[in-house]
């Protein structure tokens, strides 16, 4: 069902309130007789609210929201959205507009919707009658017949003039806001003083949807005028149709020279008149209404909507697209009478109304309700109807269920907006995260306008927190020339300061005279270590000072004995001495180059301490795996922070960046922590001299830092951060190369990224009756290797004679499967369907003869099939032979008639293979072969028809159609010097054409120029080309550079007219390449 609410018992004129907070509300002005009996109450103005949005309660009975009598009863009534400036007598007007009603008696009165809804006294703002013209076109007193039409004019600027109709003929107009005469209103008419009556009763005036000053009206004589009410004349007059009254007319709401008429007559047809082409023809006509159209609407939300009804008891809506009714409004009461007591009195004497009572004579869209129509029909009901599921049936959404506006995200941060109501495509760029780009900005900008060393010092006093701070401070005295001493100051020890100390130092409260004394050597001891020294003896003399306690005697004593002495003397020492003095052990591992044990037992809590030994002590080329042992030693004993550091003084940066990624995942997805993350390892990159590749999982981190800049559009930078070749960093690089800042990308421009997917040939074909049929083997697998001929002719080289024993061998292995296949198919036994690679086609070969076709084959009586010969020794082989008999021929044939020239070279047959198309190659339909053996003059079976995938075979006679010609610029031959000047000219005419390109149209065109200049210039270097016929077009050539495009065309076309038939396969693009220079004025 799509009635929504109805009012039962009111014959009335309805207007619909244009006020958006009024938008259900509808205004009924009586055109019938009110009351009981045969007296004349005369009219009644009544306000409903429909409740059409009303929500909870009763929301299908309308409410009267006020009512007021008149004298007569109504014609017509409109309802305007006036404005306070353009209010009648100044009142405030705004909240509900202006009702305008015309009344049979001739009068127009004017009121307020708001005084009528709280039952005011103000109500009425005017009355005013209207003047009687006489046919001749004088004034006289009178009435001027009834108030057939009105409309007030819809434009915002001139809401304040109001049309009239009157049964007499004339049309009137008020404008409201111009006192004059001590009238409130100025009543004057569109044709100026002395206009005369249109013939008829006028049916219908209306404003034109686009146009403020241009009104039409329709008549019952069946004639449309079209007003010019600026110039006070007609624009234009025409009649619909014969002694046929028009019953309504409408404008197009978006075309303002569109224009509906409907006929009363027996037709019942609605016209469609564009006055741009004719005001004597209609554009069509909409023929559905059997009797005569009484109303129709135009939707003024959807302009390919229209709704009528008519005679026939139908009410129609229209799809303006196809021209035709798409759905009917039912004209069913609400429900069914449930007693006695609610019948109604039509129902009674026969048993309900006829069809003539139950018609429609009006039908209006909701100005604001969309899909919302109202209909008044003869057994006095009014009724609203939601239109919105009929509407759907001509198989497109409503306009008014169409998006207003849509939106698309695309790569880069690009939103791309559009809005019906604009014929603009809007593309901006959405910044979401505008702190992560001003802080890729700045850093940017800040390391780019400084040193390393300056940056780092200036992060390390920004730092927020002390490891931040070492960090930087780090990556500070890893640019400095004198990184170890640096490094040794950083870590609190300055070698001059400990100098200073160590000279100054006192030990408080002590002289070092009353220091105590070593303990003095006993006589005994003293006699033992000289007997020693008598008899040179330093070992011995040594081991007894080590037993009386006198150490510094024992190394005194070892320095004179020798290095094997003097090393043990010194590995003694520091064993007896390590406890009580603690530094013995790092002088120890110094004198023995033991660092790294030092570094082994080193207690992991000084480990600046270690870390200085290893800065003052450590050879250059073992500093860096020191410092590693050393972080690897605290990442031991769980301190990964200062663990990090001892990797940078390494330059591990990946053992440095192990910590850095945690506190990246502590930090989650804040996208500063990341850039923080890309800062500190970009900035350690620069000191590695990009020598160092990153691992898998920090290039990912890399390509979420260039993704995230690249969402919010700063695709240049993001370009500089991809490092490494994972999988998404490479797609993000090709996306980013692709896009429209791709050449602004240096690091991209200098090194094009490769392709990141993989082509994969899915071995299915079409064929020309659009059936897939899936290749066989066989067919997939050449078709594969044609897609790479290069790659074939510089991996793959095979002999001739096993290329041949190969093919045998795969044919006999696939004709099982293969004469299955043609079975089921329907082909006779042996033939195949195959796929032609050059142009698509589908074409036939017999697996068992070589013999191929285009069209589909018959299968042949038993008796007479043709039997395969296999004879290897005739010169002109049948042509109906296998591919692979006919090698084995074509590499036994006797060296006859000097065909035979010297060794073919594998490579060449192969070309040939691949050029052709499929394995059926054979030397008598293709003229390479055919002339590399000496067969040139067999027959050619395919007389009349190219071969599938192949060149022309030699044709009768031994006439040879040319090879086909390649339309690329690749490869390029050298004209000579008669001719170069036509290869650089002709070259830079198409360069021109293909930067001046705009649309798929021209760029077409360009491109088929570019392939007739290539083959044009690639024929010329084969000598297939006249002389006379290249001067032509040197020519052609100097008119188009001298802009004479006339005489360039001249030539184009007496070249067509007289060569077309010997080089038709660059004419007809040398022809574009001259119009479209003449159009770009190149």
């Amino acid at each position: 069902m799509t009635l929504i609410t109805q009012i039962e018992d009111k014959g009335a004129v309805v207007a619909w309130s244009p006020i958006g907070q009024h938008a259900d509300v509808i205004a009924l002005g009586s055109k019938e007789k009110g009351g009981i009996g045969f007296d004349d109450y005369g009219g009644e103005l009544e306000l409903y609210d429909l409740n059409i949005t009303k929500e909870g309660g009763d929301s299908s009975t309308p409410t009267l929201l006020g009512s007021l009598k008149t004298s007569t009863r109504f014609g017509s009534i409109a309802w305007s959205s006036a404005s306070a400036s353009s209010g009648i007598d100044g009142s405030n007007v705004t909240s509900t507009g202006i009702l305008a009603g015309g009344l049979l008696d001739g009068t127009v009165n004017l009121w307020k919707p708001s005084s009528i809804m709280n039952e005011l006294p103000d109500a009425t703002l005017a009355s005013v009658s209207l003047p009687n013209n006489n046919n001749d076109g004088s004034s006289s007193s009178g009435s001027a017949g009834g108030v057939s039409t009105l409309k007030f004019n819809p434009h915002a600027d001139s809401r304040h003039l109001l049309a009239t109709g009157t049964s007499t003929g004339h049309v009137w107009m008020m404008d409201c806001t111009t006192p004059e005469n001590g009238s409130i209103v100025n009543v004057y008419s569109p044709g100026g003083e002395g206009a005369k009556s249109q013939g008829g009763e006028i049916t219908q005036v209306s404003w034109n949807s686009q146009v403020s000053h241009i009104l039409a009206s329709s008549c019952a004589n069946g004639t449309v005028v079209v007003w010019d009410t600026r110039q006070k004349k007609p624009w234009c007059e025409f009649r619909c149709e014969a002694n046929c009254p028009v019953s309504d007319m409408a404008w197009n709401p978006t075309q303002g020279l569109h224009m509906m008429t409907a006929s009363e007559g027996g037709g019942g047809h609605l016209r469609l008149w564009d006055l741009r082409a004719s005001t004597s023809m209609p554009l069509t006509s909409l023929e559905a209404h059997a009797g005569g159209v009484l109303s129709m609407d135009w939707c003024p939300h959807d302009d390919t909507l229209l709704v009528s009804c008519g005679n026939d008891n139908r009410t129609l809506l229209w799809d303006l697209y196809s021209l035709q009714p798409i759905a009917e409004v039912p004209n069913e009461d609400v429900a069914a009478v449930n007693d006695y007591g609610n019948v109604d009195p039509s129902s009674l004497y026969g048993g309900g109304l006829s069809s003539s009572q139950q018609k429609r004579n009006d039908v209006q869209w909701s100005p604001l309700r969309r899909g919302v129509i109202s209909t008044c029909s003869f057994n006095r009901k009014i009724q609203a109807h939601s239109v919105v599921g009929l509407a759907t049936k001509c198989g497109r959404p409503p306009k008014w269920m169409s998006p207003g506006s849509g939106v698309s995200c695309g790569f880069g941060g690009t939103v791309v907006s559009i809005e019906s109501q604009q014929k603009l495509v809007k593309i901006d760029t959405v910044v979401e995260h505008p702190e992560l780009v001003e802080a890729s900005e700045k850093f940017e900008s800040e390391f780019a306008a400084t040193d390393c060393i300056t940056y780092c010092h200036t992060m390390a006093e920004r730092a927020e927190d002390d490891y931040e701070s070492q960090v930087w401070s780090f990556m500070q005295i890893m640019f400095e020339t004198d990184a170890r001493e640096q490094l040794l100051n950083y870590l609190g020890f300055d070698p001059e300061k400990i100098n200073q100390v160590a000279m100054e130092y006192d030990e408080d409260g002590s002289n070092p005279s009353d220091a105590e004394p070593i303990p003095a050597m006993s006589k005994d001891a003293e006699n033992v270590v000289k007997d020693a020294l008598l008899v040179g003896n330093f070992e011995a003399a040594v081991e007894c000072c080590f037993r009386s306690g006198n150490y510094a005697d024992a190394l005194v004593l070892a320095s004179c004995g020798g290095a094997e002495l003097w090393a043990k003397t010194q590995a003694e020492y520091f064993s007896r001495e390590a406890k009580r003095r603690p530094f013995l052990s790092l002088v120890s591992a110094v004198i023995h180059g033991q660092l790294t044990e030092f570094v082994g037992r080193s207690d992991p809590k000084k480990w600046r301490e270690t870390l200085a030994v290893l800065s003052t002590y450590g050879q250059s080329e073992e500093f860096p795996s020191l410092c590693a042992a050393l972080g690897d030693r605290l990442e031991e004993f769980g301190d990964a922070a200062n663990a990090s550091l001892c990797y940078m003084c390494a330059l591990d940066l990946g053992q440095a960046v192990k910590y850095w990624k945690l506190t990246l995942e502590d930090a989650g997805t804040n996208l500063l922590s990341l850039q923080d993350f890309v800062e500190k390892v970009s900035v350690f990159m620069q000191a590695l001299d990009g020598s160092v590749d990153l691992d898998d999982e920090v290039s990912n981190l890399f390509a979420d830092y260039s993704k995230a800049l690249a969402n919010q559009g700063d695709l240049v930078s993001a370009a500089k951060y991809l490092k490494g070749n994972t999988k998404d960093t490479n797609e993000l690089r090709d996306r980013i190369y692709r896009s429209r800042f791709g050449s602004f990308c240096p690091e991209l421009m200098a090194s094009p990224p490769d392709f990141p997917y993989n082509y994969v040939n899915v071995g299915v074909a079409r064929d020309l009756h659009g059936i897939t049929l899936k290749q066989p083997v066989a067919q997939t697998q050449q078709y594969q290797e044609q897609q790479q001929p290069q790659q074939q002719e510089q991996q793959i080289t095979y002999e001739t004679q096993s290329f041949a024993s190969q093919s045998n061998a795969q044919v006999q292995q696939q004709q099982p499967q293969q004469e299955a296949q043609q079975s089921s198919s329907g082909l006779p036994q042996g033939w195949v369907a195959l796929q032609d690679p050059s142009s698509g086609r589908t074409y036939y070969a017999n697996q068992n003869t070589g013999e191929s076709t285009w069209d589909p084959p018959v299968a042949a009586s038993p008796a007479l099939a043709p039997q395969p010969e296999p004879s290897y020794s005739q010169p002109d082989a049948s042509p109906t032979r296998s591919s692979q008999h006919a090698a084995t021929n074509q590499m036994q044939q006797p060296q006859t008639n000097g065909a035979v020239k010297g060794a073919t070279s594998v490579t060449t047959t192969q070309k040939v293979a691949s050029k052709y198309g499929d394995g059926f190659v054979t030397s008598a339909s293709n003229p390479q072969l055919a002339e590399q053996y000496g067969n040139v003059g067999t027959s050619n079976p395919y007389s009349n028809a190219n071969r599938p995938g192949t060149a022309a075979a030699a044709v009768g006679g031994g006439q040879m159609k040319k090879a086909p010609v390649s339309g690329t610029l690749d490869s390029m031959p050298t004209l000579s010097e008669d001719y170069a000047h036509l290869q650089s000219g002709l070259l830079a005419v198409v360069e021109q054409l293909h930067a001046s390109a705009v649309g798929g149209m021209e760029k077409k065109q360009a491109m088929e120029s570019q392939k007739a200049v290539a083959v044009f210039i690639k024929t010329l270097a084969r000598g297939e080309i006249d002389s006379d016929v290249a001067n032509q077009v040197t020519t052609m050539l100097s008119a188009l550079q001298n802009r004479d495009y006339g005489t360039a065309s001249a030539v184009v076309t007496r070249l067509i007219s007289n060569e077309w038939k010997d080089h038709k396969d660059w004419l007809k693009g040398m022809k574009f390449l001259v119009q479209m220079a003449s159009k770009k004025q190149l």
